[in-house]
C-alpha cells in the first residue's frame, strides 16, 4: 500500500513538472471576449491595455488593445469598433495590412490574400530581414514581421461592399510556428447588441438579414 502511496506521489509531481505544450488564452478585451493558443511553452505576458478613440474619414471609433511580449519577440492585437460600418473588403485590408509592415520597416513585404481568419476572410503579409553576419562565419537569421487584419463581424451588402464596424489587426515578430497557431485558433467574440447600434442611414441592408426571418 505504501509503494503505491509513493507511486501516486512520484506521478503527480511528474504531472505538474512537465512542461506545458499549450498556451490557451481567453478573456475579455473591451466589449468583446478574444481567445487565442500559442500553443507553445516560451514564457510570456499577456496585458490588455486601456481604450483609445480617435476619428477615421470622419467616423468616431475605439481602440482596444492586447500586448503578447516575452523576452524576445512580441505580437499586437488591436480590435477597432467604429460608430458606423467601415469598408472590409480585400482591398481595404491590403491596405491597412501593407502599410503596418511598412510602418516596421518592410520594403518589399509579401501579402496573401486568399486568407481564412476564425471563420472570416483575411488578408495576412510577412517580410523577413536580412541576415546578419556575426563573424567567424556565422549568421543570425533576420527578424520575421507578420501582419493581418480581418473583421468578425463582416457583412456582405446588397451592393457587393464588405462592411464592417470591427477590424481586429494583428501584428507579430514571434516565430512564423508561434503566430500561425495564435491566428488559426484566434476567436473573437462580438457584443450581441453590437448590429442594434449601427446607423444604417444611406447603407444598403445586409445581404444575410432580413426582416421576414427570426434574429437571434
Amino acid at each position: 500500500m505504501k509503494s503505491v502511496a509513493i507511486e501516486l506521489i512520484l506521478l503527480l509531481v511528474l504531472s505538474l513538472a512537465a512542461p506545458a505544450f499549450a498556451a490557451y488564452e481567453s478573456g475579455p478585451v473591451g466589449p468583446y471576449n478574444v481567445s487565442f493558443d500559442m500553443n507553445t511553452t516560451m514564457e510570456y505576458r499577456v496585458i490588455v491595455e486601456a481604450p483609445t478613440r480617435g476619428v477615421s474619414t470622419g467616423i468616431d471609433f475605439t481602440r482596444y488593445n492586447l500586448t503578447v511580449d516575452s523576452t524576445d519577440y512580441d505580437a499586437y492585437l488591436t480590435l477597432t469598433r467604429y460608430e458606423q460600418p467601415m469598408p472590409a473588403d480585400i482591398s481595404a485590408n491590403m491596405g491597412i495590412v501593407l502599410a503596418a509592415l511598412q510602418g516596421a520597416g518592410a520594403d518589399q513585404p509579401t501579402i496573401y490574400q486568399n486568407v481564412t481568419i476564425d471563420a472570416k476572410p483575411a488578408v495576412l503579409g510577412n517580410f523577413r530581414f536580412e541576415r546578419q553576419f556575426l563573424g567567424q562565419g556565422q549568421y543570425q537569421e533576420g527578424e520575421l514581421i507578420v501582419a493581418a487584419i480581418y473583421s468578425p463581424d463582416a457583412k456582405v451588402y446588397e451592393n457587393g461592399v464588405d462592411r464592417a464596424r470591427t477590424d481586429c489587426r494583428v501584428i507579430s515578430t514571434f516565430p512564423w510556428e508561434i503566430i500561425r497557431d495564435l491566428l488559426y485558433t484566434l476567436h473573437v467574440e462580438v457584443p450581441k447588441e453590437e448590429g442594434a447600434s449601427i446607423d444604417m442611414d444611406n447603407l444598403s441592408s445586409p445581404i444575410n438579414q432580413s426582416s421576414l426571418t427570426n434574429q437571434s
